[in-house]
């Protein structure tokens, strides 16, 4: 397990509603491409719409058909998707992109595509979760 790498995603409010997803579901699909997760790998999810990491996940799954459709604003693609399965949800306000960008985070275009290479920022989030 000492392998598996720690991911900060972002979840688009705009394209799909992952956090009705994750209560009703217990998981997500995330697509395959840009990331690179594996099988153990941590993600957490900062959300567009609250401007904070609310969700830790685990990826439990990979090469799987997209599960989450009824969740999507947009037209849901028909892609090859990770399953992220729910590990915990944080209700405070340590994550917040206010507090984030004091410890490495800085937002934006930053956001397009999964990290891992923040050290400093992921050691803050997990001592927070």
């Amino acid at each position: 397990m000492s392998n598996n790498r720690t991911w900060l995603a972002f979840a688009n409010r705009k394209r799909c509603r992952h956090a009705d997803a994750i209560l009703s579901l217990g998981f997500i699909s995330w697509r395959m491409g840009r990331a690179r997760f594996s099988i153990g790998d941590v993600v957490y999810l900062f959300m567009s719409d609250e401007r904070c990491i609310r969700f830790k996940m685990v990826v439990t799954a990979e090469n799987c058909k997209r599960e989450d459709q009824e969740f999507w604003v947009e037209t849901p693609p028909n892609d090859i998707t990770y399953k992220l399965e729910l590990l915990e949800e944080y209700e405070g306000t340590m994550l917040s992109e206010q507090e984030l960008s004091k410890h490495g985070f800085n937002g934006g275009r930053s956001l397009e595509v999964p990290c891992c290479n923040n050290k400093e920022l992921m050691s803050y989030i997990k001592t927070i979760f």
